[in-house]
């Protein structure tokens, strides 16, 4: 049988092209991977944003509450959430020449 220039061509290009096909299904693979584990951050990201909301506002009604119940201060304060009064400083007077 003899060996047809067009043949041997067409086999080229047959060959290519799956070799061609078979990198893209791997790199959409890859790729694909990625934006599901993407998207699961994503989620796990937006959950955490909603409690840091949640505490945040827990933490703002708290300061709230504790203008009028003084009581809860010392509390706040040992937890750090509100600073501690500073000590008042006696303002020592200049020197006079």
């Amino acid at each position: 049988m003899k060996n047809n220039g067009l043949t041997t061509i067409l086999n080229w290009a047959l060959i290519v092209g799956a070799v061609a096909l078979c990198v893209s299904g791997i790199k959409y693979y890859n790729q694909s991977n990625a934006s599901r584990s993407y998207r699961v951050m994503l989620g796990e990201f937006s959950q955490f944003q909603s409690a840091q909301g949640l505490v945040n506002g827990l933490v703002n009604e708290t300061l709230e509450y504790s203008k009028s119940h003084p009581e809860m201060n010392p509390t706040l304060e040992a937890l750090g959430l509100k600073g501690a009064k500073p000590a008042a400083t006696p303002v020592k007077p200049a020197a006079s020449k």
